[in-house]
């Protein structure tokens, strides 16, 4: 997806849409937590795995959806590229449908205007049944401010990160991770920031694991094995590496000093997805 901001991050001028990537989006399964198979994992191990897993799905889905919104746009989908609006929305209804879209915004970030939506679970016909403006305000104010405030001195420093919104339990949050350039053979392990909104209106780090961040490479043929920095479960950004790694087609294990997860072709009639992780425990 190239180096610098992924998506649409909201910038003090509009917020224009900064995204090369031209990824399909797919349809992956819902984001509620759903542990994975474990063989004798410690207690509390597969729900935590399963949470940092519902968000890793939640970024690549996010990631993928936003890639082709801008590839959309720029194709006329949503009308003259010069003119159609600029910001991104994508989000899983509650019923579980895939949809993704283009908005504009007032100054004041109060309400989304000129709201467009396709559904991505087939032709992308329009979608036109109610979504919830305010979470779509909420996000698009949480971007704007994190972009304002953290990203911006993120890349003056030389960090490309991407950008990715979340909101599940009605509390949206911002995930930053490192990326590096769409050409390049290696991935970055690690160095996931996660940033919520503060009862008092300032942005608080959920998660930061910025100095955690390790650039590695990725072997051309076989199964790739990515070595987390986390001492149980790995780290989000881990495991958005290797979802990624897994749709393109590479088996792939993620250890832990405590764990060995594979993730592989299989699938999981309790999430709907085509890929199962199996679980196993590390004896030191």
């Amino acid at each position: 997806m190239g180096a610098g901001i992924l998506v649409n991050a909201c910038a003090s001028k509009g917020g224009a849409v900064a995204n090369e990537a031209t990824h399909e989006v797919r349809v992956l399964p819902p984001e509620a937590p759903v542990p994975p198979i474990s063989d004798g994992m410690p207690a509390g191990f597969g729900p935590a795995f399963a949470a940092a897993d519902a968000s890793a799905r939640s970024v690549v889905y996010y990631q993928q959806c936003a890639a082709t919104m801008v590839r959309l746009r720029a194709t006329g989908k949503f009308g003259p590229a010069a003119s159609a609006p600029r910001l991104v929305h994508c989000e899983r209804t509650a019923d579980g449908v895939p949809i993704g879209g283009v908005f504009d915004i007032d100054s004041a970030f109060t309400r989304p205007r000129r709201l467009t939506l396709i559904r991505l679970d087939g032709a992308r016909d329009r979608y036109t049944l109610a979504v919830d403006s305010a979470r779509i305000t909420r996000e698009a104010r949480l971007m704007r401010d994190v972009t304002r405030e953290i990203v911006l001195v993120l890349r003056r420093q030389g960090r490309a990160v991407t950008v990715s919104p979340l909101s599940q339990n009605g509390i949206s949050e911002v995930w930053l991770l490192p990326a590096v350039a769409a050409s390049s053979k290696a991935i970055v392990m690690g160095g996931d920031i996660g940033v919520v909104r503060a009862a008092d209106g300032t942005l608080r780090r959920s998660i930061d694991r910025s100095t955690l961040r390790r650039v590695v490479n990725v072997p051309a043929a076989g199964v790739v094995t990515l070595q987390s920095a986390e001492p149980s479960v790995p780290a989000v950004a881990d495991i958005v590496v290797a979802r990624s790694l897994a749709e393109r087609g590479r088996d792939v294990v993620l250890n832990t000093a405590a764990s060995k997860s594979a993730l592989g072709v299989a699938f999981d009639p309790s999430t709907g997805s085509r890929f199962t992780w199996v679980h196993s425990r590390i004896t030191p």
